[in-house]
């Protein structure tokens, strides 16, 4: 009978610290929730202001192109945005649409899009974009060098992570590819030492 007692006592105490387990498991998991949703959202910020610096210079060449056609500004920032679907289109369409309806004036929509976006060239753009309307300036010529600046900027960005691959290359080079080539090379000289020897 004490066996059976004995027995049975590890089984309650398993029991009874079973639901304990499992309380500090969920309370683990939900402290961790805020920081996996921050993380989360970080992420798509930053996929969302890349996808967007991508896209600017193709929205720049589309609005100086309609420009120079004859398109006003907002003809020709309608006419990228009835032909790309993308985020950048997308935020511009809405930020349109505010002006339009009259909830806030052009410049302000357009700081505010910069500023939701956190874009830099964005900011430059809104800056560029208030100032020619406001004083009469030609926008054509100053949204192509703008465009040509983001493109130098993008491809210099580019080099530069060009240039770090070789760096990134020398762990797995390190770890991965010298001690198999030692192990081919000295193989074949070990296993000849060994049957000499």
């Amino acid at each position: 009978m004490s066996a059976l007692a004995l027995g049975e006592r590890p089984v309650r105490l398993l029991r009874a610290r079973r639901p304990q387990t499992l309380l500090r498991r969920a309370s683990a998991v939900v402290a961790a929730l805020p920081v996996v949703r921050e993380a989360l959202r970080s992420e798509l910020v930053a996929r969302r202001r890349a996808a967007c610096l991508g896209e600017l210079p193709v929205l720049l060449d589309v609005v100086t192109l309609g420009l120079s056609a004859g398109l006003s500004f907002d003809a020709s920032l309608e006419l990228y945005c009835a032909r790309y679907h993308n985020e950048l289109s997308a935020a511009f369409s809405e930020a349109m649409l505010g002006w339009r309806i009259g909830a806030r004036g052009r410049e302000e929509a357009l700081w505010d899009l910069a500023e939701e976006l956190g874009v830099t060239a964005l900011r430059r753009f809104a800056s560029v974009v208030g100032e020619s309307l406001a004083f009469g300036t030609p926008l054509a010529e100053a949204l192509e060098r703008q465009a040509q600046a983001i493109r130098d900027e993008q491809r210099s960005q580019v080099e530069e992570e060009i240039e770090r691959v070789p760096v990134k290359m020398l762990v797995p080079l390190g770890t991965l590819i010298v001690p198999a080539m030692f192990l081919a090379i000295l193989g074949p000289l070990m296993g000849s030492v060994l049957v000499v020897g």
